[in-house]
Parts: C-alpha cells; sequence; structure tokens
C-alpha cells in the first residue's frame, strides 16, 4: 500500500435497503505539496483541470474526516473495478490540516 496526500471536498455516510452501509468520500490527489492541484491556463479547447475521485469506505472512516475541504494522508490500495480494470483506491486516511480554496488574481496579458 502506498501514501499519497489527497483533497477531501465532500463526505457522506450511506445505507442501502439490505442492511449495506459505507461512506462516500470525493476528492482530488493533492501531491506532496499541492502541485497537482495548481490552476491550468489551455485555449485549445480540449479537456483541462483535474477530474475528482470517488471510492467508498467502511462507515467507521467517517469519523476520521473531520475537516473539508483538507488535506488528508491516505493509504491507498489497488483493486480490480467491475470492468476488470485496475482502480487506485483509499483504505484509510489521516488529517493534515484544514485546505482553503481562494481565488487568485489573474494576469490580464497571457
Amino acid at each position: 500500500m502506498n501514501k499519497m496526500k489527497i483533497l477531501v471536498t465532500f463526505v457522506n455516510p450511506w445505507t442501502m435497503d439490505n442492511g449495506n452501509s459505507g461512506v462516500t468520500l470525493n476528492y482530488f490527489m493533492y501531491g506532496e505539496h499541492g502541485e497537482v492541484v495548481t490552476p491550468s491556463y489551455d485555449l485549445s479547447g480540449g479537456p483541462v483541470g483535474q477530474q475528482r475521485a470517488k471510492c467508498s469506505l467502511s462507515p467507521d472512516k467517517r469519523k476520521k474526516v473531520t475537516w473539508v475541504p483538507g488535506i488528508y494522508d491516505a493509504t491507498m490500495s489497488m483493486k480490480i473495478g467491475s470492468d476488470g480494470k485496475p482502480v487506485l483506491t483509499v483504505e484509510d486516511l489521516d488529517f493534515v490540516g484544514k485546505a482553503s480554496i481562494q481565488m487568485e488574481p489573474v494576469d490580464k496579458k497571457q
């Protein structure tokens, strides 16, 4: 298992009619110092930015998510998804610090 920093943006406990339960976690890869979530400028018309990742955790992990948005050290592992492809997923996480998303001034000369 590998450790990496993630930016958690949403957490929601769920319970199904059959009694199964868990926690939905939405997050972005963060990098060691936030280098993965830096703004991108692109006029090509193609994809730009970063898609959020989503996984389901056991219900006991909800108590570990204390601040949102927040930076967490995540223990990651690879699993096989329903389509047979490998999927990187969160196994455990520990709070590192609060995150704040703020607007930066744009240089109009770009």
